[in-house]
């Protein structure tokens, strides 16, 4: 019974120190995220749909898109968490177990591949992983399921783990690390704090395991010998390096733990505490993800190409009439990479379909064409086209992109060539 109750503490004392890891995700509005926070969940691309299932799951149990987007990442934060506790604690006791837990969920590479990256792949590729901490100490069917479960999703997660960095050790210790679509940004200054915990626990747990031959000491090598296969790996597999880095921090951060159980004192209250919390503190910039407070609504009002660029939001404001002006404001995302630099044209026309005025151009003027758009950033803008005096009492609005070398226009994804507003 005491045994029972010491467990319940320690898992509830686990829900509290996740707390600070999936808090951002409460702030209002959306980050700007590669893999984009869908505004509606069924368009999606680039970021591996299936990862998308929770979020889809909660959405049909009545959340709103983007708050079940986030619930379902927070929801992933909280079971790598218990995994990994409840998959080491019978081996390493719960106070080591539940470092590990929180070694693994505030490493620096963990949480930018969230929230500075927003793979949300990679949530579930550490479940997965997590998953199969359960096989290490017994061999029964539920633990076999639960690990036989774990498998898939990691290997479905592995692939979908972009973008790739430069392959360097110093991204599993090092952040805030910042990358877009394509590359980490390896101009940032370094900052080797919020992984200092993680790397000098494990550097004890070696060099007391070089003279001792401890309780358990065979799974310790063996997940130590599973980080150099998995660093190995990413530095020879280039197309899936992001992948194998992240795996690579919970066996990292398993050994780490154990380092408790090698020295007795790191258990004593004060000891422990500050490295429980030392982690969540030194993880702060990573947790600082850019929002942006877009109104997102539960669908999109166009998606144009072949789920690659969404017209999240459009809305006419001021007077379409003959002698006044009409402004078009619209909330742009890219799901893909944009390889080309489309025009945006609005055209209000007559009954007939004779164009009375309009617009041409690049977005916000030039500044923002589309082929620096991130995957997932928002790009908000807003266009005023002058209408004559003389023209038609009814108008329309049309609104879409073309290529401005040959004249073909970007296909709405119901074929259309153009999106109609107005009367």
């Amino acid at each position: 019974m005491n045994a029972r109750r010491t467990t319940i503490g320690y898992t509830l004392l686990l829900l509290l120190l996740l707390i600070p890891a999936w808090a951002p995700l409460t702030r209002p509005g959306l980050p700007a995220w590669r893999p984009g926070a869908l505004p509606a969940l069924g368009v999606s691309a680039g970021a591996g749909d299936w990862a998308l299932l929770p979020a889809r799951i909660l959405h049909a149990a009545g959340l709103g898109n983007v708050a079940a987007l986030k619930a379902s990442i927070a929801l992933g934060l909280i079971l790598v968490g218990l995994l990994i506790f409840f998959g080491l604690r019978n081996l390493w006791g719960n106070k080591a177990s539940l470092l590990s837990a929180v070694l693994a969920l505030y490493a620096p590479i963990f949480l930018s591949a969230i929230y500075i990256e927003g793979a949300v792949a990679s949530v579930w590729l550490a479940a997965g992983i997590a998953a199969l901490l359960w096989q290490i100490e017994k061999t029964s069917w539920p633990r076999w399921l639960v690990g036989s479960a774990g498998i898939l999703v990691a290997i479905f997660s592995i692939f979908h783990s972009n973008p790739q960095p430069p392959f360097s050790l110093h991204l599993l210790f090092e952040s805030p690390w910042h990358w877009s679509a394509n590359a980490i940004d390896l101009h940032a200054a370094f900052a080797w704090t919020p992984g200092l915990i993680l790397l000098a626990l494990v550097i004890i747990a070696l060099w007391r395991l070089a003279g001792h031959r401890p309780e358990n000491a065979q799974a310790v090598w063996g997940v130590l010998f599973t980080v150099l296969l998995l660093v190995g790996a990413s530095y020879f597999v280039g197309d899936l390096r992001m992948a194998f880095l992240l795996t690579s921090v919970l066996p990292l951060a398993a050994a780490a733990g154990y380092a408790l159980r090698l020295f007795p004192a790191l258990e004593t209250p004060a000891i422990w505490a500050v490295l429980l919390i030392m982690p969540i503190l030194a993880a702060g910039p990573a947790l600082s993800p850019n929002f942006v407070d877009v109104p997102i609504p539960e669908h999109p009002a166009a998606i144009f190409g072949d789920h690659q660029i969404l017209l999240i939001d459009v809305r006419l404001e001021g007077d379409l009439s003959p002698g006044h002006s009409v402004s078009v404001a619209a909330a742009w995302q890219a799901l893909q990479p944009i390889d080309f630099d489309y025009n945006i044209f609005i055209h209000v026309v007559d009954d007939a379909g004779q164009t009375v005025a309009q617009f041409d151009g690049q977005p916000r003027g030039g500044d923002r064409p589309m082929t620096t758009w991130t995957p997932g950033e928002i790009i908000t803008d807003a266009y005023t086209v002058g209408i004559p005096a003389d023209a038609p009492t009814t108008l329309r609005v049309q609104m879409g992109l073309y290529n401005w070398q040959s004249g073909q226009r970007l296909l709405l994804s119901d074929g259309s060539d153009s999106l109609t507003m107005g009367h």
